[in-house]
């Protein structure tokens, strides 16, 4: 459910739940329902917390495959144009392609 995605994604990044609400512009309140299931965040509000958190909304969603991790630590280290044909490639072995 999008509320344990939500409580789960601000306790690893080591948030307090009024420093998120104050990132937002939103009352605490606001954002412990959120969390407690009273209400769900629209749409945009998501993609905010998405930002705040440094995960996709597709992880708060709950429909996360794991890839997003993978693509975060990859745009972390700005690879160049050699270690990303590197990259490819021993993805393509693993993956028998």
């Amino acid at each position: 459910m999008i509320k344990d995605n939500i409580k789960k994604a601000r306790l690893k990044s080591g948030l307090t739940q009024a420093q998120v609400a104050e990132k937002l512009g939103v009352s605490q309140a606001q954002y412990a329902r959120w969390e407690s299931g009273g209400r769900n965040p629209k749409d945009d509000t998501l993609e905010k917390l998405a930002e705040v958190f440094g995960v996709g909304t597709d992880t708060l969603k709950g429909r996360d495959d794991g890839l997003e991790d993978i693509v975060n630590l990859l745009r972390e280290h700005k690879l160049t144009k050699v270690q990303k044909k590197e990259i490819i490639a021993l993805i393509n072995k693993v993956l028998g392609e």
